[in-house]
């Protein structure tokens, strides 16, 4: 047969093939599969965060009267309440708390040090990466720079309860992130999230037009290419902006605020140190600096609340059943957590003891008391779990009545800084072959971690454990200095009644911290000494580390509990809820006291 005969029998052949598969009947697909079987006793499980809420703030009798009977009241006596729980942790920063409490461990575990760290001869973000692109609506799209870091959690050694709910699930149960911070969005939602969304306000500059200001929530690639539509809907909706043009003014009006905390005019950091505070732009259309006030002021949190609520809505979060056809349909568990980072934002500027700080705190019980109604009716009594935990404490400013009582005090870490590089001079010599700082490599940015220059050592023919051994002795001895630990003496392991040691060996990563950790003493803060403003936290003391511990949800006996516990029970506290196993590297179980008798 000619070649030109074979190829037309085989494209009749083809043709023959092609004509029946198109009349035959197409296979049925296959039926999805159930989801594997979790013992859920909850359909909606929701982790709330208060960036930077001491447990005292829900303690204190003075200010419990002012709240409702609705919001931290109502799971405080509905619901456990927790008053002994603290970080088993130094590095009480936003990062590593947020990826502590879901994850059920310690940064010397998951890896999250501080909010950023130096690694590979370079200072790293947390959770930013230049892997992936920002995802934002239109406006904010178009005024990113190009080329930058963006959230996700590839940093994250570890993983969170969402993931074991995914695993357990087959992927149904559904996971969201939300909160103004990236970190606080990303690190509690864990590996594979459904979404995670963060806020970002800024000045877009025309040029043969006025400059705009655009905000929103964005997120990264990746987590997905696009905002959902309700995200895009709920920037476009007008939340964010609504506060514009409007005041801060005490939620409590005709209560003297000064006999619950202090005087109105504090040193705090920056401008608007008195009330009101008013937020830049006309009604409803902002001005230059707005989105930073709304993020500094109890209206980011109402945006947050806003956003929250719509997510849960166009989610259908606790509100889903799955089944295969003929088969009786079950609720698909769902888990949100959501961090409110005003409070953080607040408290650095005006400190603990501010009237800011006790007005955000009363609004806050408004938005948990708002929020519970609103599952209350959109998921119902009964079918939901709250956790309120948060991320850290903070110490009191200096300055401030209280931190003078304290025996407060500013400490200079940059005078510090070159007293050592001296001192290490007089030792091994000047530093050779260096490329980055002297014999210090990096502090500034990695307090409290000290990183050497391991080419000076190498150069200067000793080690880098000598050096810090010669560091560590002089730091220890420098005013306002508790304690020094090198890192031979964290890869060793402090004795198990060294408290202190315990603290910062849980927060070593050998991979990202350097190789001295300096504690400071008691209210005592890192700066620049004398005339800084602002307060801080990242200390392994009872004020940076004691904060709330809450918990809500069907078979939970309301009352206050003694017990001693840790955020990071609530990986498993909320495991539980969700009816899945804790997270692989959960080291913290159920309190005791909410196990059945």
């Amino acid at each position: 047969m000619s070649r030109s005969r074979l190829l037309v029998a085989a494209l009749l052949g083809f043709a023959a093939v092609a004509a029946l598969a198109a009349v035959a009947p197409r296979p049925r697909a296959a039926a999805p599969p159930a989801p594997p079987a979790v013992d859920a006793k909850v359909r909606l499980a929701v982790l709330l965060v208060f960036d930077q809420m001491r447990a005292d703030y829900l303690d204190d009798d003075r200010w419990r009267r002012h709240f409702g009977s609705d919001g931290f009241v109502r799971l405080q006596t509905e619901g456990a309440w927790f008053n002994r729980c603290l970080y088993p942790y130094a590095s009480t920063i936003t990062g590593p708390g947020h990826a502590s409490v879901l994850s059920g461990t310690c940064p010397d575990r998951h890896g999250v040090v501080a909010n950023g760290w130096y690694e590979g001869g370079a200072d790293v973000g947390c959770v930013a990466t230049d892997r992936y692109r920002l995802v934002a609506s239109a406006d904010l799209a178009a005024g990113a720079k190009p080329g930058r870091t963006v959230g996700s959690p590839d940093r994250f050694k570890s993983e969170c309860v969402g993931d074991s709910l995914k695993r357990a699930t087959g992927g149904r149960g559904k996971v969201f992130g939300l909160s103004l911070k990236d970190r606080a969005a990303v690190l509690p939602a864990g590996k594979r999230p459904d979404g995670a969304f963060w806020f970002e306000g800024r000045t877009i500059a025309g040029t043969n037009r006025p400059s705009t200001f655009a905000g929103g929530f964005v997120t990264s690639t990746y987590y997905t290419d696009r905002l959902p539509a309700w995200a895009e809907a709920f920037n476009a909706g007008g939340s964010a902006t609504r506060f514009a043009g409007s005041d801060w003014t005490h939620l409590l009006k005709g209560l003297d605020y000064e006999a619950y905390s202090g005087p109105d005019d504090v040193p705090a950091e920056g401008s608007g140190r008195t009330f009101p505070h008013r937020m830049p732009g006309a009604k409803g259309v902002p001005a230059a600096g707005y989105y930073d006030q709304l993020s500094a002021s109890p209206f980011g949190n109402e945006v947050l609340l806003d956003l929250a609520k719509s997510c849960v809505v166009a989610e259908r979060l606790g509100q889903r059943r799955a089944g295969r056809p003929g088969e009786p349909a079950g609720w698909v568990p769902d888990l949100l957590t959501v961090s409110f980072s005003s409070n953080d934002i607040i408290g650095h500027k005006y400190g603990p003891s501010s009237q800011e700080v006790f007005d955000v705190t009363l609004r806050s019980d408004r938005v948990v008391a708002e929020l519970l109604a609103f599952l209350d009716k959109q998921v119902g009594p009964g079918n939901y779990a709250v956790v309120v935990t948060a991320d850290h404490g903070v110490c009191p400013l200096p300055e401030s009545a209280e931190g003078r009582k304290l025996g407060g005090k500013r400490v200079n870490t940059g005078a510090m800084k070159a007293a050592a590089e001296k001192h290490l001079e007089a030792a091994f010599g000047k530093p050779a072959g260096v490329r980055r700082g002297g014999w210090i490599e990096a502090v500034d940015s990695t307090w409290p971690w000290v990183h050497l220059n391991p080419r000076a050592a190498a150069a200067a023919g000793t080690s880098t454990a000598e050096v810090a051994r010669v560091l560590a002795d002089f730091l220890a001895r420098q005013d306002g200095v508790e304690r020094v630990f090198t890192r031979a003496e964290l890869l060793a392991g402090p004795p198990a009644d060294d408290e202190m040691g315990v603290l910062m060996k849980r927060s070593f990563d050998p991979a990202r911290c350097g190789d001295v950790g300096v504690v400071l003493k008691e209210y005592h803060l890192p700066g620049g000494g004398v005339g800084g403003s602002g307060t801080t936290h990242g200390s392994p003391h009872d004020y940076d580390r004691h904060v709330p511990l809450l918990v809500y949800g069907p078979g939970v006996p309301g009352g206050e509990r003694d017990e001693r516990v840790t955020p990071q029970a609530a990986a498993a506290i909320v495991a539980d809820f969700l009816g899945v196993p804790p997270p692989r590297d959960a080291e913290f179980p159920v309190p005791a006291t909410l196990r059945p008798e």
